[in-house]
């Protein structure tokens, strides 16, 4: 167990209010980090599968392409000066990340969705052991990102291939992905409500699998529960999907572009 260390002690408590005068870190340039998301399954911090709280997990072969949505949280001044899972120090002014399984160490982008912020990151650590939780980032990516004082956020994480992977002929993304927010509420109780519904109607009708999910967006006098499809392949998809859910009288699907 000591390779999820101190972190996983007090899991239960993965956000809090971190002070100090210590500004938050800049992203600096990726390009200095040392290592790359390739290190071999088994290594400390990479192995799989591996079991947290009753739960069992496994840890990607590799990166490549990875892009999702979902939320993130922020651990702060109850973990910094642990270890992390790959037995560096965690310093919550750092740039860098936990998930539960991506390899470590992997480069990401964390985009987040309510303000359009942006912040390059290492994974270097496990978690967050929540379902509903995608990420947990230092205060300071927290800072930068603009959500240390709500404590979540919904964002979008992407691998920079191009940094994980130097030494490979890793060719852009060409292939745009489509997401339909399918309602907004301020009771979870209706985002979930509404996430049933989907997820029957997709099943009724046989249409390809699509994942479907709730982010919630914590703003300044509200709590919004987000009810997203998505990824879509195509545009022809995402349409035929936008109908069947009006038809079903669901309400009318918004398309969210995902940069």
């Amino acid at each position: 167990m000591r390779a999820f260390s101190g972190y996983l002690i007090l899991m239960v408590l993965l956000t809090g209010c971190a002070t100090s005068k210590r500004p938050p870190a800049t992203s600096g340039d990726p390009r200095e980090w040392e290592g790359t998301s390739s290190a071999p399954l088994g290594s400390r911090g990479n192995k799989s599968p591996y079991t947290v709280f009753g739960e069992t997990y496994e840890v990607m072969s590799d990166s490549l392409g990875y892009l999702e949505i979902g939320v993130a949280s922020w651990y702060g001044r109850k973990f910094h000066g642990r270890l992390t899972s790959n037995g560096e120090t965690y310093d919550m002014f750092a740039m860098t990340a936990a998930h539960k399984s991506l390899p470590i160490p992997t480069i990401v982008e964390v985009t987040n969705l309510d303000n359009g912020r942006k912040a390059i990151v290492r994974v270097n650590d496990r978690g967050p052991f929540h379902d509903d939780r995608l990420i947990d980032v230092s205060y300071s990516v927290a800072s930068l990102l603009g959500f240390a004082d709500e404590g979540t956020a919904p964002v979008v994480v992407r691998t920079l291939d191009e940094l994980n992977y130097p030494d490979l002929d890793v060719a852009e993304r060409e292939s745009e992905l489509f997401y339909l927010q399918v309602g907004a509420f301020a009771r979870e109780t209706g985002a979930q409500r509404r996430l049933d519904q989907v997820r029957n109607l997709i099943s009724v009708n046989g249409v390809a699998e699509v994942d479907v999910k709730i982010l919630t967006s914590e703003l300044e006098d509200a709590i919004l529960h987000k009810v997203w499809m998505g990824p879509i392949g195509t545009e022809e998809q995402m349409d035929a999907l936008a109908s069947l859910v009006e038809a079903a009288n669901l309400g009318m699907p918004l398309r969210v572009d995902v940069e």
